[in-house]
């Protein structure tokens, strides 16, 4: 008699990644976490979220650690969240939204150079193309749908409605979206930060989201937690998963 063929093996748990092509471009570093999006939500880099209201038209430390730092700006907004259970009761909400974010960073090794790079929400066009601009050195740089600018180690790139800042173990993300926003800013910006190897523990960063490397465990502040029609005025600053108060974290 013919044989049996053998039983097909067990599913493995981590099943095979396929083979890499001819040519493989790994990217240089990790895609970022989205950590800081819509209005806006704080996303801990050990779990647990937040939101965070912050004060219109104020800068805050989002970031800082030696030789890197990240701010960005909130902004009113009024917009309208649609009822899925019923086209009439739709909720109004008076919140905010990150119009800028701005970095500053030492590239260069020993030569210390100071690189700076601001993305500006109000800059985003009509098609949602976003660009960034700063300056290298001393010589300025704007880049934007499709371009790439290097400044010794670090790398800008931007993409359409999106941008990456990355220099070594760390990498920062920027997307623009639309507000929809009745009033305030037309365009919105969400922000990511990725860090790889031994940034954190080497750096001990801070800030709104820096501090969160600081311990293993999650961060749970408090949330806006919204009704489902009427209108609503968004107040939570993040309040017990910062350390001490959000006034501590305005930058200018």
């Amino acid at each position: 008699p013919v044989p049996s063929p053998p039983p097909p093996p067990p599913p493995s748990a981590s099943p095979m990644p396929p083979p890499p092509s001819a040519s493989p471009s790994p990217p240089a570093t990790a895609p970022p976490d989205q950590v800081m999006e819509k209005d806006p939500h704080i996303h801990f880099a050990h779990g647990g979220q937040a939101d965070f209201r912050g004060r219109d038209g104020q800068l805050y430390a989002f970031l800082s650690a030696p030789g890197l730092a990240v701010n960005l700006k909130t902004q009113d907004a009024t917009f309208d969240v649609p009822n899925i259970h019923s086209s009439s009761n739709t909720l109004l909400v008076d919140g905010s939204f990150i119009t800028e974010v701005h970095l500053i960073a030492l590239v260069g090794g020993a030569k210390r150079k100071l690189l700076r790079a601001s993305c500006l929400g109000g800059e985003i066009d009509e098609n949602n193309h976003l660009a960034v601009r700063g300056d290298c050195g001393g010589r300025p740089f704007y880049v934007k749908r499709g371009g790439r600018r290097t400044c010794d180690e670090l790398t800008v790139r931007v993409r359409h409605a999106s941008a990456t800042i990355s220099a070594g173990n760390w990498s920062v993300a920027i997307k623009g979206a639309r507000s929809y926003a009745t009033a305030g800013p037309e365009h919105r910006l969400d922000l990511g930060f990725s860090a790889m190897g031994d940034f954190a523990a080497r750096n001990q960063p801070h800030g709104l989201f820096g501090q969160s490397f600081s311990s293993p465990l999650p961060r749970v502040g408090k949330v806006d937690v919204y009704p489902t029609s009427g209108h609503f005025r968004t107040s939570a600053m993040a309040e017990g998963a910062i350390d001490g108060e959000a006034e501590a974290y305005e930058v200018g």
